[in-house]
C-alpha cells in the first residue's frame, strides 16, 4: 500500500495538465484581479486636498470658521496643549481618521490666486462678508477629479470637503436666523445642544471581526473552482485501476494487493497533492495579493484540507462511472467545475448577484453547489465573528464527501469483467 501511495504520488506531481490548472492558473488569474481590482480600496480612500485659506477680515468674522479648516487639516490638541500638525482630523467627539486638508495660510485672495495659478494649490477657502466660506478649485484639479485616474481618490475627498462646507455654511446660517428671531436662546442649553445634534454626520462602522477586501469575494470564488479542478487527480487514479479501460487497470486488477488498499493509497495521494496546490494558492492570494481572512490563517488551511477531501470524494465518483475514457471523465470534471462557478460568482458582477439571488430564493441549490460552500468556507472567516458558520459549512461539505464516496464505491464494487 505504501509503494502504491508513492507511485501514485510521483504520478500526480508529474501530471503537467493538473499542476498547471491548480497552481499556475490560480495565480495567473489572481494576479489578474489584483491588476484590475487592486485601486478599487484607493478609489475610495480620502487623500489630502491642498487648499489656501485666506484670512482676512471676513475670515476673522466668520465663527468656527477657523476652527473648523484646522480640525479637517488634523491641528488637533495633543497632550501638552500644543498644535499637531501631524494629527488626524477630529471635529467634536468625531475622528475622521484622516488629514482631509493640507492649508497654506494667506493674508489676501491675490496670494492665494497666486498658489492656485502656479499648481501649489488645488483650491481656495475664503470667507465672504456673510460668514459663509466657499471652496474655489483649479480647472486642473476638476479635470483630474474627474478624470479619475492621475490621483485616485481626489474626487472622493473633493465631495467630502464640499459636505462639510455645506453642513458649516448651512449650520451657521440656521444659528444667526434663530438668534435673530430669538436673541435670549443662545443662554439655554437646549439650543446648543439641538444645534450640536443636527451637525452629527455619518459615522463608519464595522459589523464584521474585521475589514474584508470589497474584491476578495472574486479571490475566493476562483479557490471555489481551483478546488473542483482538483478532482482530476482522483479520477485518474480510479479509471486507471479500472481493467476494461487501460492496460494499467488490468495489471492492477490482478495485482496481490486488494482493490480497496489501492484506491485508498490513491486518494491519500491526491487528497495530499490537491491540498499542497490549493495551499499554494491560498498562500499567493493572501500574502501577494494582500486579500486577509481576519487573521484566520490556520483555519483557512483547514478550509483547503475539508474543501481537498470532498473534492477528491467527488473525482472518486466521477472516475468511478464505468465505460467512460479518462479523457470524457476529465473533461466532465472541467465542465462541472466551470459550469459550477457560475452560480458561485466567479465570472463578474452578473455571476456575484446571481450567487446572491440564489442564496436568498433557492438556498437548497446553494447548499447542494460545492463550488459555493467551498467559498462559504472562507466568507464565513471573513464575514463572521463566531466560527459556527464555518463549522456548519465544512459539517455540509462532510456530507457531500459521504454521498461522493458511497456512490464511487456502489459503482466500483459492481464493476466485474467477463475476461481481462
Amino acid at each position: 500500500m505504501w509503494s502504491t501511495f508513492i507511485v501514485t504520488l510521483k504520478t500526480n506531481l508529474r501530471n503537467k495538465s493538473a499542476l498547471f490548472w491548480l497552481i499556475v492558473f490560480p495565480i495567473a488569474l489572481s494576479t489578474m484581479f489584483n491588476g484590475v481590482f487592486g485601486g478599487l480600496d484607493k478609489a475610495m480612500s480620502i487623500t489630502q486636498v491642498s487648499v489656501a485659506v485666506v484670512q482676512d477680515t471676513n475670515w476673522t468674522n466668520a465663527v468656527g470658521a477657523d476652527t473648523l479648516i484646522t480640525a479637517l487639516s488634523g491641528g488637533g490638541r495633543s497632550s501638552d496643549g500644543k498644535t499637531d500638525g501631524n494629527a488626524d482630523a477630529v471635529i467634536g467627539d468625531i475622528d475622521l481618521g484622516v488629514r482631509l486638508l493640507d492649508v497654506t495660510k494667506v493674508d489676501t485672495a491675490s496670494q492665494a490666486r497666486d498658489l492656485l495659478a502656479d499648481g501649489t494649490t488645488n483650491g481656495i477657502i475664503a470667507a465672504d462678508g456673510n460668514g459663509r466660506i466657499a471652496l474655489t478649485l483649479s480647472s486642473d484639479t476638476v479635470a483630474t477629479a474627474n478624470d479619475g485616474t492621475q490621483d485616485v481618490g481626489l474626487d472622493v475627498s473633493l465631495a467630502a470637503l464640499d459636505n462639510v462646507i455645506d453642513q458649516y455654511n448651512r449650520t451657521s446660517a440656521t444659528v444667526k436666523t434663530a438668534l435673530d428671531d430669538n436673541p435670549t436662546a443662545a443662554l439655554t442649553r437646549t439650543f446648543w445642544n439641538g444645534i450640536g445634534s443636527a451637525m452629527n454626520g455619518t459615522k463608519e462602522i464595522t459589523l464584521t471581526n474585521f475589514k474584508p477586501d470589497v474584491m476578495a469575494r472574486y479571490y475566493y470564488a476562483l479557490m471555489g473552482m481551483a478546488c473542483l479542478l482538483a478532482m482530476s487527480y482522483m479520477i485518474h487514479t480510479v479509471t486507471t485501476a479500472q481493467a476494461n479501460l487501460s492496460a494499467l487497470g488490468i495489471r492492477r486488477t490482478v495485482a496481490p494487493l486488494g482493490r480497496a488498499r489501492q484506491l485508498l493509497a490513491g486518494f491519500l495521494a491526491g487528497w495530499l497533492c490537491s491540498c499542497t496546490c490549493l495551499l499554494v494558492a491560498l498562500a499567493y492570494i493572501r500574502y501577494v495579493c494582500g486579500i486577509e481572512v481576519g487573521g484566520r490563517e490556520p483555519l483557512a488551511v483547514i478550509a483547503v484540507l475539508v474543501a481537498s477531501f470532498m473534492t477528491c470524494s467527488f473525482g472518486t465518483m466521477i472516475g468511478a462511472i464505468p465505460k467512460l475514457t479518462d479523457g470524457v471523465k476529465q473533461g466532465l470534471s472541467t465542465a462541472i467545475a466551470c459550469g459550477l462557478s457560475l452560480f458561485s460568482g466567479l465570472y463578474g458582477g452578473f455571476a456575484m448577484e446571481l450567487s446572491d439571488l440564489i442564496s436568498r430564493k433557492a438556498p437548497v441549490l446553494a447548499i447542494i453547489n460545492p463550488t459555493q460552500q467551498v467559498t462559504d468556507l472562507f466568507y464565513s472567516l471573513m464575514y463572521f465573528d463566531s466560527i459556527q458558520p464555518f463549522i456548519r459549512t465544512c459539517a455540509i461539505l462532510f456530507a457531500m464527501s459521504a454521498v461522493f464516496l458511497t456512490a464511487g464505491v456502489i459503482m466500483l464494487r459492481r464493476q466485474r469483467y467477463e475476461h481481462l
